[in-house]
């Protein structure tokens, strides 16, 4: 079995609870309401967070499926 990463969460029914509770109608029109420009702009203003995937991302990509019960060393 692989070491679970330190950065790993475990998403919990009460977490799963607080993050339905947040979605509300109106945060909801907000996030719609984000431009291209507004979410690359955050993407780029915060370190953690996942790359944006653009057409360039998905072009250079490539599936990878690990063989069932196989361990790698």
């Amino acid at each position: 079995m692989t070491k679970k990463s330190e950065r790993t969460v475990r998403i919990t029914p009460e977490i799963l609870a607080e993050a339905e509770a947040w979605m509300t109608p109106e945060r909801l029109a907000i996030l719609d309401a984000m431009t291209d420009e507004d979410i690359a702009a955050q993407i780029a203003s915060n370190p953690d967070a996942a790359p944006e995937l653009t057409d360039e991302w998905f072009e250079n990509a490539r599936l990878v499926i690990p063989l069932k019960g196989r361990r790698v060393a």
